[in-house]
This record gives C-alpha cells, structure tokens and sequence, in this order.
C-alpha cells in the first residue's frame, strides 16, 4: 500500500523489526491524525490503550502496537461517530467491517502489505462506549507525521499518563498478556513524575465502576500465578526492536516483574496475600518473599 522507500523512511521513526510492521505504524498515524483532525472525532473520542502509551506517552515507544482503542467522551448514538470514522478512513484504507457491541464496536480494515501483496495488514478501531468517565482532567497531545507518503498533525484528546496506566494495571491483573507487564515496567522505567499512588486509585475506581473488586491479596495471587506459567513473555517478543527482542532473556522479564509488583501491585489496597512469601519463594523470587508483610 505505501512504496518501500517511504516505509523504510519511516523505520527510523519506528524501528521494528518487520516491514509489514513499519507500515502498519505508519498507517496507524496518519489514522489518528485523520481521526482527532475531523471535528467532530476529535472532540467526541479519547486515544487509550497499549498504542496510546507507545505514541503519545513515552519519551520513546517501547514496542509495536496493531491497534487504536478509543473512548467515546459522552454517552449518544454511535451512528454519526461511525460514519465519520469511514468519511475519512475509507477513502484511503477502503471499506471497513463493522462489529457491534454493547461496550466496544469495531472497524476493521485490511489492506495488502506491500512487501507481500498476498498478505494482509489488518488495522482494528475499538470504541469504548461504557466507560466515558474521565476521573482524571483529560489531556490532549500535539502528534505530528512527517513522512513523504503523509504529512499532518492533530491534537489527540487523551488521559493522563496516571489514567492509562491504571487502566493497564487493569488489563494485567484481567487478562494473560505479557505486553501489559511490560508497557508497566516502561512507564515505572521512563515516567519519573507518575504518581503510582494515583494509578492505583484510579484503578480501584475503574473497577468500581465495574461493579467487580480486586484487593491485594487477589492481585499478589493472580501475579504469581502468571508468573509461574513458561509462556509469560512470549507475545512481546515479535513486537520489540530486534535490538530489545535480542535482550529479552529470564533475567529482564524476572526484574520487570519484581518492579511492577514491588512498585504498584504491593500498594493495591488490601494485606499480603497468605501464600506470598511461600510462592514467591518457591519461584525463586527472594526480592518479594523477603520484603516485609
């Protein structure tokens, strides 16, 4: 879809390791610009998610991301929002498909790779409709694309760092995906002015909001647990520089985990869970069973 030349350009932006997922990177840009350019986009949805930290949040992105999740900013007929997303999406990425939900419809698109034609990149645009609430004052960042295929810019409507990461919290205590330790250990790593303290609040509230509840004890269990499995850290991988994929060894995913858990599950609401220390040690994570209760 974009000639070589330009995604090669664009490597030096985003230096993953295949093609496919420069250009992909590039098309996700131009995306979010043409998406919070358009009026009424820009001022009815929020960029959030694992993409959102990688573009907006972090001095330098961590890793690849497929996907844009937004968020709508009020409660209302998803249709108009629908029908401007395609009003500037599909004059370039062609017509999408749509999937309906109660919480989060989709766009997909698909268009052929252009170091191999008969392979699809395939981009997903997620909306949130539920969770419309900004607990904290919403942010918008200046994004720019300078690149010979396409050049603009947009101010993307956003979180606060301390937001997105309480709602990354979330996604690594609800689901299996190593990424979400990760991108944790990059913004414990990278953001120095991040008040834990608000993440893990504003977690607590996001749950609540749910109607569900996860103390220190559930978390510490859920932690260890996902530890214990050999396959933790294999779906990063593929999505990291090959410089970053090549130093990813035990020792890396063992400091990241020790961190995210020393530094934010530990400060959840809630007393140690009874099987801590024996677990811990049992995985040979001596800095978490030695720490006090």
């Amino acid at each position: 879809m974009i000639p070589e030349t330009n995604i090669t350009a664009w490597s030096q932006i985003a230096p993953w390791a295949e093609p496919s997922q420069v250009e992909q990177d590039l098309i996700i840009s131009r995306a979010l610009v043409d998406i919070f350019d358009h009026d009424l986009l820009g001022s009815a949805l929020r960029f959030r998610g694992g993409t959102a930290l990688n573009k907006i949040i972090f001095p330098r992105p961590l890793r690849y991301s497929e996907d844009i999740d937004l968020v709508r900013t009020e409660a209302g007929l998803i249709g108009p929002i629908l029908d401007a997303m395609r009003e500037v999406l599909e004059p370039w990425l062609g017509q999408g498909s749509y999937a309906s939900s109660q919480v989060a419809p989709k766009l997909r698109f698909r268009v052929p790779a252009e170091d191999d034609p008969d392979a699809q990149i395939r981009l997903k645009i997620e909306i949130n409709i539920r969770e419309i609430q900004a607990f904290d004052t919403p942010q918008t960042v200046d994004y720019y694309v300078d690149n010979p295929w396409f050049s603009g810019n947009a101010r993307i409507a956003t979180f606060s760092a301390e937001e997105l990461m309480a709602t990354k919290l979330r996604a690594l205590l609800q689901r299996d995906k190593g990424r979400d330790l990760f991108d944790l250990d990059h913004a414990l790593g990278t953001l120095p002015d991040l008040d834990i303290e608000r993440v893990v609040s504003l977690f607590g509230r996001y749950l609540d909001a749910q109607g569900q509840t996860i103390g220190r004890p559930e978390a510490e269990k859920r932690m260890l647990a996902k530890y214990a499995r050999p396959n933790l850290f294999s779906d990063i991988r593929a999505f990291l520089t090959p410089d970053l994929a090549d130093s990813l060894d035990e020792a890396v995913g063992r400091a990241a985990f020790i961190r995210v858990f020393t530094e934010m599950i530990e400060r959840i609401p809630g007393q140690r869970w009874a099987r801590t220390e024996e677990v811990s040690r049992s995985l040979g994570l001596t800095e978490i069973a030695g720490r006090s209760p």
